[in-house]
């Protein structure tokens, strides 16, 4: 009896199995027996509609299993401002038979160029014109390897995270990289959007590797404007703080300004350039701004004004007192020139920097300075070494030239002229020095009426 029990149970199993596996071999045929490559021409063009530039999609499939959703591969938007490897688009089963149907978006490795915030942009200030329900609403976004293309930086992999209430109202969104350096979370504030973004052990993305040991920046988002209240940053055994606002409803404006405390130099200089580099610690403040057209011309735009003062710090490939007491037009490799202070101010144009009213005072010897550094890094000013403790020499005027790479300092041509003459003359020591502030006297004099 037990036996027969046992016998039925196991036809009828065998039913359901057979059953169910045949339902899962219709649901799995069943997507390419619909031909959903016939609509692809509607979804780009409502596609179109939607964002206002053009959208190219290569296929489309639905798919039943393990879930119902509807793939959509090879997306351009614009001209391959946007590419997306696929989309898929997950309906939520409670909702398949209602009146607004709720929807999840799984997005992975779309890439992002900069002109694309143009398309975004215009996203963000459009309206909705409809005023009925939606049919669709979006529960969740999710994204993979997201990779942002920005001119001169090199950003991580980014995977992002968002998600709606009922009426696509936002909840929250959070971003970060793959490297785990970067964290940003949003929120929904009364006027718009907080974010928060915070790093730790982040290497900017920037030529050079400079890194933030840890940081904070809280922004809010309102409208057409980013307001950043507060810049943190730990770096180098210093500090860097500041805040900025960025604002794009006629073309793109931003303005802020950095206060940088004990930051020490040598690392982040050493990196600049292995041979000519500097120790000590940065003290400065000062104020930047940028407008253009659009976001991708910001920087080639930037125009700053900092003061800066560096304590107690070493200038090592670069020996001052030899170069002023040698009085050869050559630059001595090697050396260092220790200092007490170093001031000055730095202007930035673009990519055009201005180091000015440089002043480096020690107990051994003052120097002064103005250096220009154009879109080729190449390098040409003038300045005075002043030798303390020196009966004879007082101020000797120098030329700087070279590369950032490569800098070359000497005495100038009048300062050499002079110094020659003063030698023939009188012989060398006291002849070389009265010749030598006769040829940076006459420097003066060529300064001050315009001379070359």
């Amino acid at each position: 009896m037990v036996n027969q029990k046992l016998g039925n149970f196991l036809k009828k199993s065998k039913k359901i199995i057979v059953g169910v596996i045949g339902i899962l071999l219709v649901l799995a045929v069943l997507p390419f027996l619909i031909p959903t490559e016939k609509y692809l021409t509607q979804f780009e063009r409502t596609a179109t509609e939607m964002l206002g530039v053009p959208v190219q999609i290569a296929h489309a499939r639905l798919y039943f299993i393990p879930t119902p959703r509807l793939s959509v591969d090879g997306v351009v938007i614009g001209k391959e401002d946007v590419t997306i490897e696929s989309i898929s688009v997950v309906p939520s089963l409670s909702t398949l038979f209602s009146e607004t149907r709720t929807i999840a978006l799984n997005i992975h490795q779309p890439t992002i160029k900069h002109s694309a915030v143009a398309i975004v942009t215009q996203l963000l200030d459009a309206k909705s014109s409809s005023s009925g329900p939606s049919p669709v609403e979006i529960s969740s976004i999710e994204i993979n390897d997201l990779k942002l293309v920005w001119p001169s930086l090199k950003l991580p992999l980014l995977n992002a995270q968002a998600n709606f209430a009922k009426g696509m109202q936002f909840l929250d969104a959070e971003i970060n990289s793959e490297d785990g350096q970067l964290v940003a979370n949003i929120l929904p504030s009364d006027a718009g959007h907080t974010v928060v973004l915070k790093m730790k052990d982040w290497v900017m993305p920037l030529s050079k590797p400079f890194v933030v040991n840890e940081g904070r920046v809280d922004m809010a988002l309102v409208g057409s404007q980013l307001d950043v209240s507060k810049i943190s940053m730990q770096m180098y055994g210093g500090t860097v703080n500041g805040n900025a606002k960025l604002n794009w409803q006629k073309a793109w404006q931003l303005n802020g300004q950095l206060y940088v405390k004990e930051v020490s130099l040598k690392a982040p200089t050493k990196m600049l350039n292995p041979n000519t580099y500097m120790d000590g610690r940065l003290v400065g403040n000062g104020r930047f701004g940028a407008s253009a057209k659009n976001a991708g011309q910001l920087m080639d735009q930037l125009r700053a004004e900092f003061t800066f003062t560096i304590n107690n710090g070493v200038l090592y490939g670069l020996d001052l007192v030899k170069l002023a007491s040698l009085l050869i037009k050559q630059t001595p490799k090697g050396g260092q020139t220790q200092f007490d202070t170093f001031t000055g101010q730095l202007s930035i144009s673009g990519k055009r920097y201005h180091l000015k009213r440089l002043q480096v005072s020690s107990g051994l010897i003052s120097a002064k300075g103005d250096v220009k550094i154009n879109e080729q890094e190449k390098l040409d000013g003038k300045g005075e070494v002043a030798i303390k403790q020196s009966v004879g020499l007082v101020s000797v005027p120098m030329t700087v030239s070279g590369t950032l790479q490569n800098p070359l300092v000497y005495p100038s041509k009048a300062a050499l002229a002079g110094a020659a003459v003063g030698t023939a003359i009188l012989g060398p020591g006291l002849g070389t020095s009265l010749g030598s502030k006769a040829g940076s006297a006459v420097e003066g004099l060529k300064d001050l009426f315009g001379g070359d």
